[in-house]
């Protein structure tokens, strides 16, 4: 993963937190009747939490195509699901980056290279796609919390509703139970730094 002209996912981070199915698509897009949710307007570290959503979504849509187009791995049902996920991932970037406005992260500004390996089985697939899952669901969950402002923490909730929802889909075809206990909050810096040990970043040591 890299940011071109020079700017980091750590010092994009940094700056952020700084200066600044059809199913689970209806559930972001689809708010209580006669009420209009309210519209962020992030604080200070606010914008920390949506600079790793806008990444960290971006490297699960690469993971969805990716899946999808490899062939063998999926069953149609499952390949239905995951089509819908990637679906569910282009709207949620879309929410993200509207909020980012003039830092929104488009889709030149990060090159993610996925380890070839783990699109040698089906299990490899299923587990990289859960653990990047895992890493939005704990980063929402701590920005649900913890974002200053009450926009910004609606907006994280509806959508770590729906990575809640793709992550127990992912379990599910891991053969385990959708619910695998509490998940656990993420700060952005230590879901950053898993989620590079997760992919490889062009231009650095390895990384091509």
């Amino acid at each position: 993963m890299h940011r071109h002209e020079g700017l980091s996912r750590g010092a994009f981070l940094r700056v952020g937190a700084g200066a600044l199915g059809g199913t689970v698509v209806g559930v972001l897009g689809t708010g209580a009747a006669g009420a209009a949710p309210q519209p962020p307007a992030p604080q200070g570290d606010d914008l920390g939490f949506l600079a790793f959503g806008a990444v960290g979504e971006r490297a699960t849509l690469a993971f969805y195509r990716t899946a999808l187009k490899t062939p063998g791995l999926f069953n149609a049902a499952e390949r239905r699901t995951l089509d819908e996920a990637r679906k569910a991932k282009r709207t949620n970037i879309d929410k993200i980056n509207a909020v980012l406005g003039e830092d929104a992260v488009g889709s030149k500004d990060f090159a993610f290279d996925l380890p070839k390996s783990a699109f040698t089985t089906r299990a490899k697939a299923v587990e990289l796609g859960a653990s990047l899952e895992e890493l939005l669901v704990g980063v929402y969950l701590d920005g649900a919390a913890y974002a200053a402002d009450p926009g910004t923490r609606l907006l994280v909730s509806r959508i770590l509703t729906v990575d809640g929802q793709l992550l127990a889909a992912l379990r599910m075809m891991k053969g385990g139970p959708a619910a695998a206990g509490l998940p656990i909050p993420l700060g952005v810096e230590q879901a950053g730094d898993a989620l590079d040990k997760l992919i490889t970043v062009p231009g650095s040591p390895g990384g091509g």
